[in-house]
């Protein structure tokens, strides 16, 4: 070969890599003999920039697009169950001349209608989660918001005989939207008392672990736990409930995942079903 090509990486003078296309060209003299070779070495390091910022921004926007695709799903189907409710009801009432059968249609009609603005509500909070939640990102004391969503919930905590046990670092901090996580704690703290078993006095238990670039924390209860193998895979699912609980909307772990998601964090989950359920989530440091 007369000529190649490859891509290195040599280390600058101060200590960090610097990406480089190398080009060596043999240079023979007039017998066709090797005389010398001529090399020439590219600095790639703005080239390297503009294409990580371009993987960026192509993800940013697939997930944006998945997020409005799940979004118009959502939406669909939620509307359509409305609309159609809506219909029928204004069919039977159209037809119905008892009087007292059309004031609980008129009955019926004003709890679909509260239904549905519930819905519209739920619907705007998803939306809000996404909008320029970058931007709202600040350092936050992990072990200071854990502690003072524990005092609001006392009184709660305390008519349960709950028993938490916060064991992390109490200088953590984490990159986090105050908001998103005030309300990702309070969902599962109050998940973990509302759904906690009859036999045994709750107990939550929160740990942390630190890597090289996430801050790891796990969220551990003792309450009836969540058939994972049935449930699973709509276990973060809008209007998903697992439990024959009156109070249960099935909204909350769906809007927390989407918080915690546009965070750049994860959330994840193990469960035993009558042992307890561990929610694991993952933050930026």
């Amino acid at each position: 070969r007369d000529s190649y090509q490859l891509e290195k990486r040599y280390i600058h003078k101060n200590g960090h890599p610097v990406p480089v296309l190398l080009n060596v060209t043999v240079v023979k003299d007039l017998d066709g003999n090797l005389s010398h070779t001529i090399a020439q070495i590219i600095d790639l390091t703005d080239k390297k920039e503009s294409e990580k910022s371009l993987n960026a921004l192509v993800k940013v926007t697939k997930d944006q697009n998945d997020s409005l695709l799940n979004f118009a799903h959502i939406v669909s189907h939620n509307l359509r169950s409305h609309s159609s409710n809506f219909s029928m009801l204004t069919g039977y009432l159209q037809k119905e001349e008892s009087a007292t059968e059309r004031k609980n249609l008129l009955h019926m009609l004003c709890d679909a209608s509260e239904s549905l603005n519930e819905t519209v509500l739920h619907l705007n909070d998803v939306v809000q989660v996404k909008v320029g939640a970058t931007e709202k990102m600040k350092r936050v004391n992990l072990y200071q918001t854990i502690k003072t969503v524990e005092k609001n919930l006392s009184l709660l905590i305390q008519e349960k005989n709950t028993v938490c046990t916060v064991d992390i670092p109490k200088n953590l901090r984490i990159n986090a939207i105050p908001a998103y996580l005030d309300s990702i704690l309070l969902n599962l703290f109050t998940n973990s008392i509302k759904y906690s078993s009859p036999e045994r006095f709750p107990e939550i238990t929160i740990t942390s672990k630190t890597t090289r670039d996430k801050i790891l924390l796990t969220f551990k209860d003792n309450g009836l736990g969540i058939d994972l193998k049935r449930h699973g895979k709509k276990l973060f699912g809008m209007y998903k409930t697992f439990h024959r609980n009156k109070d249960a909307k099935g909204i909350g772990l769906f809007i927390s995942k989407n918080q915690i998601e546009a965070m750049n964090g994860k959330i994840e989950v193990e469960s035993t079903v009558d042992v307890g359920t561990t929610f694991k989530l993952s933050f930026e440091k």
